[in-house]
């Protein structure tokens, strides 16, 4: 299962500007381009809560034509929504997003474990000032992804520099938080660590909240925890002194 959720990040890279999200474990993760006006279809599940969560933004509000046909809302402080179909048709919503923009969904019901749905809005690449310039470049956004398609795979085997280790750092109460291996290339570090769910609770989680000053690009393969469980973090970052 690992392997093929590997694959599937690699296949699904999201552009440097943008917050990546992947999923490993037991529920899918389907990740949609958002384009207004466009219908995306979607599969949820009928016996648990589905997630929708824009991808470096909120979820400002879900609405369905019919109240009957569906249960759930989201939420202000996540910026994510958990919903669950009450009807067995497919069913179309609408998804509005903090920045402004609405999506349609057509929403598939089927008896599956939970899904979880990341919709990716396009974002132009952050302005920085001269003292901090960042390459806009097609060639550095590649040099991006291709860091991510290396913490989700064998950076050895693209010549980039490994280092293996296990760092705690303390992040949140009733969890572990660890950095587990690091890759290095001229121009940028990746970093793959694990957050650990110790409490009796599940754990939301935002991507938001690993962005720091010279973070370019985050991935979570969970945004949702349960007990015991662990999501990986990756994280990508400028190279000190690389321009």
């Amino acid at each position: 299962m690992k392997t093929n959720r590997l694959k599937k990040l690699t296949k699904n890279l999201f552009s440097v500007s943008l917050l990546l999200l992947i999923s490993q474990h037991a529920h899918a993760l389907q990740l949609l381009d958002g384009v207004e006006g466009k219908t995306l279809f979607v599969k949820v599940s009928m016996r648990d809560l589905n997630s929708i969560a824009i991808e470096g933004g909120k979820v400002r509000l879900i609405k369905a034509a019919d109240d009957s046909m569906l249960t759930g809302s989201a939420d202000a402080l996540t910026g994510q929504a958990l919903i669950k179909p009450l009807v067995k048709d497919p069913f179309g919503i609408f998804v509005f997003s903090q920045s402004g923009k609405r999506y349609s969904l057509v929403l598939q019901p089927q008896d599956i474990p939970v899904e979880s749905i990341v919709i990716r809005e396009p974002l132009a690449l952050p302005s920085v000032s001269k003292n901090n310039r960042v390459d806009k470049s097609s060639s550095y956004e590649v040099q991006i992804k291709t860091m991510i398609q290396a913490l989700a795979g064998n950076g050895a085997a693209l010549g980039l520099e490994e280092h293996k280790t296990w760092k705690e750092i303390r992040l949140w109460q009733g969890s572990s938080f660890a950095l587990e291996r690091s890759l290095s290339s001229q121009s940028l570090i990746g970093e793959q660590y694990k957050l650990i769910n110790n409490s009796n609770q599940a754990m939301v989680i935002s991507e938001q909240e690993f962005y720091v000053q010279g973070v370019l690009a985050v991935a979570v393969t969970d945004i949702s925890i349960a007990p015991g469980n662990s999501s990986v973090v990756y994280v990508v970052k400028r190279k000190e002194g690389a321009h």
